[in-house]
Formats: structure tokens, sequence, C-alpha cells
């Protein structure tokens, strides 16, 4: 760290303080605090809800200008913000309803003293990815909450129908566009803005489906960062490297990554994770992003599950190793004995009463023990205690590696 940047802060850090300051400086905030690593600044209002300044597009507007700019910008968000929050009617929000994508460690986010999991309003989507529902303001975005659900006298399930239909136009215009590759396309989708919620597409019922019907193609999304996606049609098993070596250098590049994993969509019509057997071009690759996303959203669970008072069970962590051949997975330990909330894992270590490790992939454990997820986990976690019988244990050991 440099002595100025240790002394004074980050340009960035320095901006989203003086938002916070500005924020509480109005009546009708209650709290507020500002989240220097997702760079933005959350607020409770004093009648009720919550609000949500997003600082990355304000930060490259404001840079360079002058103080007043941020304030007359913040002030302008702010007053769309206390006007929305006005007590509003279901008529005159749901128009106004998205569907975005967000990782699911977003429900352990603190607001307030509430759990974000318990206050937002989101439904699991894909693996470690959620479904939230935003209203699309003027200037900004607020996440719906159960709060609101109170006020509009509606249900969650609802809300999304809503969101989903709000989409439809933008789905059959995008649709449109689309034609039979002659060899390999990449279509990017920005949305540099955040106005356009193009992202938000492959939520939307039908629509890859439609985009495989369209181009004779098993398309892939990738979708790095919160914001736009690529579509690659007409790929090749050699090709497959290279977008996967792409999206995963956008996923550690973007100020808020999504996902570093390609999707496709299976033969029901749903959106997946892009699968290939062990000997694939792609298969090292794919294996290695699968690795790094669960480690990060496991990471920050268990912090969230550790922090919690009079919790019972031990909350086992999410290794992420790579091999001596370069091949990544995830391991996690469990210990004979002790209540243990295991996450899912490539291979589980298991550790006896003598000292005794050795490590067998999840799939061979789980064909001799039963592995139940634990109700209330996203990602999942799966309860365990005592090790299988003797006669058990020794089958795993000879499938140990």
């Amino acid at each position: 760290m440099s002595f100025l940047g240790g002394v004074f802060g980050s340009a960035r850090k320095r901006f989203g303080e003086k938002v916070l300051a500005q924020v509480l400086g109005y009546d009708g905030i209650e709290s507020a605090e500002f989240d220097a690593d997702a760079f933005e600044v959350r607020f409770r209002f004093r009648d009720a809800g919550y609000g949500k300044l997003v600082l990355d597009t304000l930060f490259k507007r404001c840079e360079g200008q002058p103080d007043a700019e941020r304030e007359r910008r913040v002030g302008e968000l702010l007053r769309d913000f206390l006007t929305e929050n006005e007590p509003d009617t279901w008529d005159s929000v749901v128009g106004r309803l998205r569907p975005v994508l967000r990782g699911s460690e977003r429900m352990h986010v603190e607001l307030t003293g509430f759990e974000g999991r318990d206050v937002m309003v989101w439904r699991p989507a894909l693996p470690y990815l959620i479904e939230m529902v935003v209203v699309d303001m003027p200037a900004t975005i607020q996440f719906v909450n159960t709060l609101d659900l109170e006020r509009w006298g509606v249900d969650a399930d609802q809300v999304f129908r809503a969101a989903h239909v709000n989409m439809a136009g933008l789905a059959m215009n995008t649709l449109a566009a689309f034609e039979p590759p002659s060899g390999t396309k990449v279509l990017e989708f920005a949305d540099d803005d955040g106005e356009s919620y193009v992202g938000s597409l492959p939520l939307i019922a039908g629509w890859l489906a439609g985009v495989r019907t369209r181009t004779g193609t098993s398309p892939i999304v990738l979708m790095p960062g919160h914001l736009g996606m690529f579509v690659v049609l007409g790929a090749t098993e050699e090709q497959l490297p290279v977008f996967l070596e792409m999206v995963r250098e956008k996923y550690d590049e973007a100020l808020r990554p999504l996902s570093p994993l390609p999707y496709t969509v299976d033969a029901e019509g749903e959106v997946v994770p892009f699968q290939v057997p062990e000997g694939h071009p792609g298969w090292h690759e794919i294996r290695s992003a699968e690795a790094k996303l669960a480690a990060h959203t496991y990471r920050v669970q268990t912090e969230h599950l550790r922090a919690e008072r009079y919790r019972e069970e031990a909350v086992s962590e999410l290794m992420h190793v790579r091999a001596p051949d370069g091949t990544e997975h995830t391991m996690t330990p469990w210990t004979d004995g002790v209540p243990t909330l295991l996450p899912r894992a490539h291979f589980i270590c298991l550790v006896t009463v003598n000292g005794e490790v050795f490590r067998v992939a999840w799939e061979d454990v789980a064909a001799h023990v039963r592995l139940t997820p634990a109700p209330g986990f996203d990602p999942p976690r799966y309860r365990v205690e005592d090790h299988p019988s003797a006669e058990v244990m020794n089958r795993l050991r000879a499938l140990a590696r």
C-alpha cells in the first residue's frame, strides 16, 4: 500500500464516504452505511423500506468534477428515491418491475439489523445465483423487499410474474435479431448503464430455447458481470477454451462479478450450467470456474454462519485446491463424531478419531452414505455427524484418491 493510499484512502473510498455523508443529511433517511467492497451506499427510510445507491456509474460521471457536481447528482437520485418511497400502490409500480440475477451471497448482507435473506424478495435461479426483483426508477433501482409486498398487498409470486411479463417486449425484439450463424459467432449484449436489463433475458421462460430454435445451434451464455451478457453460437470443442478464458478474465476484472461459468439450455428448455465430460478440451476450464464460484459463494456463507450465536454444528469450510497437474477442485473436511454442516464439494476429506485422513469423491461418498440437504441453506449444506459403519468406511478407503 502506498503512503498516500494508506493515509487518505482510495479515490473510490473517499467518494463513497462523501456520498454517505450526503445521504445521512436527508431528513427522510433513518440510517445508512457505505459498503466499500460492493461500492454502494445502502439506507433505510424513516417511514418504511430500504434503498441503495450503486456508485460505479456515479463515480465515473463525477470523476474530475467539482464536489458540487457530485452533490447535484446524488441529490437528484435521492429525490427520486424519496418521491418513489412515498406510500405507493401496486398499480403504480407493477409496470416498472424487472428481474435481475445476483450472486446468492447477497442473501447474507446485513440491512440495519436484518439479514438480507429475510428482508429481500428472492428465489433460487442457478447454482450460486439467485433471482431478485427491482423497481426501475428514472435514475436508479430499488430492490423489492417484504415490506413492499405488505404495502402493495401482493405475494412474491405475483411480483416475479409481473417482472417477467415486463421483459416480454425486449425478449421478442432480441429473438428477432438471431439468425443461423455461418461459423462461430459471438454476440455481446452490453448494458453499461443498467437501463435495458438485457442480462436478465436468460431468466425469461423460453428465451434461450427460442435462440436455439432460431439459430439451429446450442447457444452458450456468458454472464461474467451483473450487467449485460455474451451469447456464443456455433462454438466448436476446440474453440470453447478460448471463450471460457475470456469469461474468466472478464469475471476477474468486473467491478460487480456474477459468474465465470458458461450456461446453455437443456432438452426441456431450462437454462442450466454448460457441462462437458472429462477429457473434453473445455473440461479443465469449466472445472476451474465451478471451483472458483463455489469457493467464493461458500466463503461468504461460512463467515456468516460462523458469526451466528448459539449454532451447535460446526460449519465446514470449502477449500479451493489446485492439483499438481493443474486441475482445480474443491474439498471439505468431515470429522467423525462432530455435528457438521458440509458444503457441496468435489471431494470430502474423512477425518477419523485416530487422526487418519483420506479423500473420497463426493459422488462415491453419496453412493454409500445418505447426504441430504439441510433446509434453509443456499448454497446447500448437508448435516452430518458420525462416520458410517466400519464396513462402509473400508469401502470408502478403497475409493480414496
